[in-house]
């Protein structure tokens, strides 16, 4: 079974006002915006448009609601972002799960500040899913 970490997967950052990342599949040819209608100059790549997606805000706004608004770890109420705790790949699929398809307890509310320091100092671990 291949896992994100070998071969034939490479990992990208998409940097722009957030920082991404993601395993795809080397031989993926690179994504065009007329094969995605929300992949565009301003959505970071392939994955930075799928939080462009109708819904991933609705999901974001659904945890952004529950954390009250503030950021889980410090408790500010500027630049929010939803961190994913655990990325799930679907062996079977050979595919990531989109962002929106987690469950609500692996989404947490994070400043941004709070949410690079994490990334900085842990790995998202990414789970496979058979």
């Amino acid at each position: 079974m291949t896992t994100p970490n070998e071969a034939p997967y490479r990992y990208l950052q998409f940097k722009g006002d957030q920082l991404y990342s993601r395993y795809i599949p080397a031989t993926s040819p690179p994504a065009k915006s007329e094969d995605h209608p929300f992949l565009n100059a301003k959505s970071h790549g392939s994955y930075g448009a799928l939080l462009f997606h109708p819904n991933w805000k609705a999901k974001r706004k659904e945890i952004l609601y529950r954390d009250m608004h503030r950021c889980v770890h410090c408790r500010s109420d500027k630049d929010l972002q939803v961190h994913h705790r655990q990325y799930h790949f679907i062996a079977s699929e050979q595919r990531f799960r989109l962002p929106w398809d987690y469950p609500d307890h692996l989404l947490i509310t994070l400043c941004e500040a709070c949410h690079n320091k994490g990334h900085n100092k842990y790995k998202v671990p990414t789970i496979t899913i058979k």
